[in-house]
């Protein structure tokens, strides 16, 4: 997440319209408050941006508190975490009609992380 803040900083005019979607490998329950960002600040810089997490905007769920994994560490199911993100302006938030996590059953075999699924209207 370091290296998404650094970028941030200097391409805060590139994030508009857009969507940020990938492996982070980060969540709030591993924020430090002694370093110059977090997983926290990310988001809320984002947010400022106008830019959220779908997952949590559609689920309702706080940063951290995900009921959901998409990672299953050394996929192990007795190690979930929440670590992969689509993050979105609000253009294809309002056009959002999917927003699926895959499932370990389906998925453990072919990755530990399981894929987050958007689908949207045409624009």
């Amino acid at each position: 997440m370091g290296q998404f803040w650094k970028y941030l900083q200097v391409n805060r005019d590139k994030m508009r319209n857009i969507l940020l979607i990938g492996d982070f490998n980060s969540n709030k329950i591993w924020d430090e408050w002694d370093r110059w960002w977090n997983h926290s600040d990310v988001v809320n810089e984002l947010k400022e941006l106008g830019m959220e997490s779908f997952y949590h905007k559609i689920n309702g769920e706080e940063q951290g508190k995900e009921s959901i994994p998409t990672l299953y560490f050394q996929r192990k199911i007795e190690r979930p975490y929440h670590i992969d993100y689509v993050f979105g302006s609000i253009e294809f938030i309002n056009i959002l009609t999917k927003l699926e996590v895959g499932t370990a059953e389906q998925w453990l075999d072919i990755s530990d992380h399981m894929p987050i699924i958007t689908q949207y209207k045409k624009y």
